[in-house]
């Protein structure tokens, strides 16, 4: 507004100069009608004169107030240009509003988070800053139910996370949300992945993991089959058993469940332990999107009663065992695009046809024969706990108790040559006590 003033003053000394012209012409107008009242033809003239300087004075105000309304308007776009970019800059520097390009791959995503806003942690030996993770290489590990997760390294010789980038959540309030993440995180057991921290917007809910650096089981048991692999030995499924069986256990017995136990959320870390991950994240999703995708959704109950309880756990911890001991991809936990197969009935047909050993995994039936009694033992285990009735189901508990009496077997795990190669065991070599058949399921 500082050129307004000058403007404006040009224009009124241009305004004056000519009133006074006018005035001028008024004044030599008035003597010659009185000096010569007698000539008509003077009077018109003085008359066409003063029109002419009354048009002229008119046309000029017009030019002048065209000239000064669109200066004015040119200046007031300057002038609110000049402040709404203030006010963005006032903006940024309150909000410290950030976006953050994540490569994944050959292509990108944006996440957009405040920087002001730091992550909440639930562990302060891990503790580190918003500005940290953004300045973090990114790589993506996946799709899950809910949301993507990225693999992201600190700098400076930082920890490795897991970020899992949340969607399709049910309409919580922020209090809601962190009241559902601390009650999770404050479950604390050697068998489950914690949670290290969060972060909480309007735009994004992110959660933060320790990295599992040896991957999941379901990668363990089909990555590489066919050509040449790490064979994955009985004793190591067998400590999946045990492992995954504790962490429900615990869960139940704190009144949780875990909501969507399948192969994929359970991982290794450096040193092969074992750790189930994404637990009591159930609470948070959609309705709609749990049904379609969770795999507690899918167990018999909910076909018939449209109702999911801790033994619906109990179930897919079952179809988790049967998995362990064929190697192949259960239909309820299949990835997108992989065929599945119905392992519940395919199982119980296998026993009824008594050509039960024919359902273990080869990797492991073919290199350690004096493996298949602790594997009978626990397809057993697997039998009962996918019951289709829940209530005929044993608890954890009872599952923990069972799976711990299975002994690994102290001999090298070698193909031996010298051992039965009868592959018609059947149910008489154990006592299965499912009380249901694969025609009856």
């Amino acid at each position: 507004m500082g050129h307004l003033p000058s403007f404006v003053l040009q224009h009124s000394i241009t305004f004056s100069i000519l009133a006074i012209l006018s005035t001028l012409a008024l004044a030599q107008q008035g003597p010659a009608t009185n000096e010569v009242q007698n000539k008509p033809s003077d009077k018109n003239n003085h008359s066409i004169i003063f029109l002419i300087f009354n048009v002229v004075l008119l046309l000029a105000l017009i030019v002048l107030l065209m000239l000064y309304c669109n200066t004015s308007r040119k200046l007031n776009k300057i002038v609110k240009g000049q402040i709404s970019r203030a006010n963005e800059n006032s903006e940024k520097d309150v909000e410290s509003s950030v976006e953050k390009k994540i490569e994944i791959g050959e292509g990108t995503r944006m996440m957009t988070v405040e920087e002001r806003k730091e992550l909440i942690f639930f562990d302060k030996k891990h503790k580190f800053q918003m500005s940290e993770l953004l300045r973090a290489s990114a790589e993506a590990l996946g799709q899950g139910i809910v949301g993507n997760s990225y693999k992201a390294k600190l700098n400076n010789d930082g920890p490795t996370v897991v970020v899992k980038r949340l969607r399709d959540l049910k309409p919580l309030t922020k209090e809601e949300f962190e009241k559902i993440l601390h009650h999770i995180a404050s479950l604390k057991h050697s068998n489950l992945l914690p949670f290290l921290a969060y972060y909480y917007s309007k735009e994004e809910k992110l959660l933060l993991y320790r990295y599992a650096q040896n991957g999941n089981l379901y990668y363990r048991l089909q990555d590489g089959r066919g050509g040449n692999r790490d064979r994955f030995s009985w004793a190591s499924r067998l400590s999946v058993a045990r492992g995954v069986a504790r962490a429900l256990e615990y869960l139940h017995l704190n009144s949780m469940s875990h909501g969507n136990l399948k192969c994929s959320n359970v991982v290794f870390d450096e040193n092969d332990n074992v750790f189930v991950s994404d637990f009591g994240l159930a609470s948070l999703i959609a309705q709609p999107i749990a049904a379609q995708h969770m795999v507690v959704y899918k167990s018999p109950e909910y076909g018939y009663a449209r109702r999911v309880t801790i033994q619906s756990d109990v179930w897919s911890y079952g179809s988790l065992l049967i998995e362990l001991l064929t190697g192949k991809v259960s239909i309820c936990s299949a990835p997108s695009g992989t065929n599945g197969v119905d392992l519940c009935n395919w199982v119980h047909r296998a026993v009824r046809e008594e050509w039960t050993a024919e359902i273990f995994d080869k990797e492991i039936s073919d290199h350690n024969k004096t493996a298949l009694p602790g594997m009978l033992r626990l397809l057993q285990i697997a039998m009962r706990c996918i019951e289709r009735f829940p209530e005929k189901r044993p608890d954890m508990r009872e599952v923990v108790q069972e799976v711990e009496k299975i002994q690994a077997p102290l001999v090298s795990e070698k193909v031996d040559d010298d051992a039965s190669g009868d592959r018609s065991l059947t149910d008489d070599s154990i006592s299965f006590s499912s009380g249901m058949t694969g025609d009856e399921r």
